[in-house]
């Protein structure tokens, strides 16, 4: 199918497969062995350092078939191999998993159709200053949400702190952009811009929206807005951290595998 080709990434099929199983192997290594799972007050907040990026880089240059394998069987296989707590497996987790695998091959293929950095940009600091916009309107016209037959009430605080979560967030991603572009002159498939938003639109659809639904849906609906909020907090690291590493890992493997 067309639309699943990738024009600047070329790997034959044994090539994905063999690097497939790798990618399998780091993330179960980055999301079991050396993250910060199960944390006190917020247990189903997973703190990872790097599993989120090979995922977005995977469905990058593999496909979204492959991304999706990848995500689904690290989560199912690091759970079963290394996971050592009372839960349950949820396959709510693993959907969430396996949909950060295939969903950023079709951003990476929308961004591809903006090849000015520049207008790249725009568009990015522009999508997220909608995102933010729209979510402030929300809170100040709203002071409860109803999902799945609870109510959640939005306390003041809350309402002050989420637009600035977001706003430090914009802030931070918009600095560090700015510094990976002016200190790196190796040249790589895709500019920090065009990477940044593939990340920054893959946390918000994935691992925010759909993500939160599906922990709430595990660990209970009464939990919907703590687990929103801490996913929340979390992007403020995990889009420019990211970022960096799907950057760095291009930049690295670029003769390799680009055209």
């Amino acid at each position: 199918m067309s639309i699943l080709r990738n024009d600047i990434f070329d790997l034959s099929i044994t090539k994905k497969i063999c690097l497939s199983g790798l990618f399998i192997a780091l993330v179960v290594i980055f999301n079991k062995v050396i993250a910060l799972n199960y944390i006190p007050l917020i247990p189903f907040v997973r703190i990872s350092f790097g599993s989120i990026a090979l995922l977005v880089f995977a469905s990058i240059v593999m496909g979204p078939l492959y991304g999706l394998v990848i995500g689904a069987s690290a989560d199912v296989m690091g759970y079963f191999i290394f996971d050592a707590s009372s839960f349950g497996w949820f396959p709510q987790i693993t959907l969430t998993y396996a949909l950060l695998g295939f969903l950023p091959f079709f951003i990476y293929k929308l961004v591809l159709l903006i090849t000015n950095k520049k207008i790249m940009m725009i568009v990015e600091y522009g999508f997220m200053g909608l995102v933010l916009t729209g979510l402030t309107l929300f809170l100040a016209l709203n002071n409860s949400i109803a999902l799945y037959g609870t109510t959640y009430n939005f306390e003041l605080y809350q309402k002050i702190l989420i637009p600035c979560i977001g706003l430090l967030l914009c802030g931070l991603i918009a600095v560090v952009n700015f510094i990976i572009d002016k200190k790196t002159k190796v040249e790589v498939p895709l500019n920090i811009y065009q990477i940044s938003f593939i990340v920054f639109l893959t946390e918000i659809l994935v691992n925010l929206l759909f993500g939160s639904l599906m922990k709430a849906w595990a660990f209970g609906w009464n939990m919907f807005l703590a687990i929103f909020i801490a996913q929340a907090i979390l992007m403020f690291f995990n889009i420019p951290y990211n970022s960096y590493l799907v950057y760095v890992t291009m930049r690295i493997s670029k003769n390799y595998i680009a055209r």
